[in-house]
């Protein structure tokens, strides 16, 4: 089985993910032909985990994988490493400089925009973290998803933590509806799910036409919603209720939005690097 995200999956893992393609039922069908899209380039890394632009700079990326981080300024044509060489499974991205990154035993943030790196000594029962989001409204909010289970929050920007449900809910992603801030994931034995309560319960909102998903990203109000399974990218346009598909590629395992949701831009499996200047209507090459 190899439809997941990172290759050191713990077991437990990835049985849930086994578990959620023999329980996800039929799917709803997709309503357009998808776009087998034209690539941009190869990144070439042994593993893929993570995809963000920077606020407000659309050409301006980073790209996380188990050695660091790498960074396109010119829309995904070409990419640097930067510095440091910390798994970089998931990103929380601030005004451009400060970043965080948090994967297998990793939880650091940089204020220098990736140039160098420093531990946030965090209370949290493992390092070992598959998934982590901040709150649109407030950059020291942040939750964090462990491998051992469990969905936790902080209010001093990571340092101190509570867990606030033992639920396995993968791709933990904040967004803002309103003046409230809800969190949206995947759970995998039902779909995307939401929690309007600092991720204490969760409701279900729908099963995604494709199984399992491997990947998901959002517009900062929630409304645009960005999944990947096996058979390639699918767009939501109202908070996930209804699907349909815009990529035809093999498991694109990190996904980019813009606030707008007009720019988009993922990478596949095998490290290809495919962009959307149109919400995904087409993916032209550069």
């Amino acid at each position: 089985m190899r439809f997941v995200r990172c290759r050191s999956r713990t077991p437990f893992i990835l049985a849930l993910v086994v578990a959620a393609c023999a329980s996800s039922g039929s799917p709803s069908p997709s309503v357009s032909l998808a776009s087998e899209g034209v690539l941009w380039t190869r990144l070439l890394t042994a593993d893929v985990h993570s995809l963000a632009f920077a606020p407000d700079e659309m050409d301006h990326l980073y790209f996380g994988y188990h050695f660091g981080v790498m960074e396109s300024v010119d829309g995904g044509r070409t990419w640097r490493q930067l510095g440091g060489r910390a798994d970089a499974m998931s990103f929380g991205v601030g005004d451009g400089t400060t970043l965080y990154i948090a994967g297998h035993e990793v939880f650091q943030v940089s204020g220098d925009g990736g140039r160098t790196w420093a531990d946030i000594e965090a209370d949290l029962p493992s390092l070992d973290i598959h998934g982590f989001t901040r709150d649109p409204a407030d950059g020291q909010h942040m939750w964090a998803y462990l491998a051992q289970g469990g969905v936790f929050e902080s209010t001093d920007g990571g340092v101190d933590w509570r867990r606030v449900s033992e639920s396995h809910i993968p791709f933990v992603t904040a967004v803002r509806e309103g003046d409230l801030t809800v969190l949206l994931g995947l759970d995998p034995f039902t779909g995307i799910v939401r929690s309007a309560d600092g991720g204490a319960t969760w409701t279900l909102v729908s099963r995604p036409p494709t199984s399992p998903v491997v990947s998901l990203s959002a517009t900062p109000d929630g409304a645009i919603i960005f999944v990947g399974g096996p058979d390639g990218l699918y767009r939501s346009d109202d908070h996930g209720s209804t699907w349909r598909q815009v990529l035809a590629v093999e498991l694109p395992l990190a996904i980019a939005v813009s606030p707008d949701g007009e720019v988009v831009a993922a990478v596949s499996r095998d490290t290809a690097f495919y962009r959307s200047d149109d919400g995904g209507a087409t993916w032209p090459g550069p």
